[in-house]
């Protein structure tokens, strides 16, 4: 009766399949980040979304900017740094896998 070694064979073997599964995750998120590349590039996406919000700041109705319209421009900076922090990470990746 050897209860602490199949224990530990247990874990193991969980330890692998928790791992395995973690593995798949990323890399599906991975090609999904690719994709998403693939269309436009990380700088096209900022600038578009660069331009919006610069076009909204410098209009004649600044003065009546909303909270609301405020957490939307800030939601748009995020966006961006989103998009960059992405394609630096799916950059190194590349660079990694080659």
């Amino acid at each position: 009766m050897n209860t602490l070694q199949e224990s530990k064979s247990q874990e193991a073997a969980g330890t692998k399949s928790d791992f395995n599964g973690m593995a798949d995750a990323l890399l599906k998120q991975h090609h999904i980040v690719k994709e998403f590349f693939e269309t436009d590039t990380a700088s096209e996406m900022i600038e578009s979304l660069n331009v919006m919000v610069e076009s909204f700041l410098f209009s004649e109705n600044l003065v009546r900017v909303t909270p609301e319209m405020r957490v939307h421009i800030v939601n748009q900076l995020r966006v961006t740094t989103l998009i960059a922090k992405l394609e630096r990470a799916t950059f190194t990746l590349k660079n990694f896998n080659a």
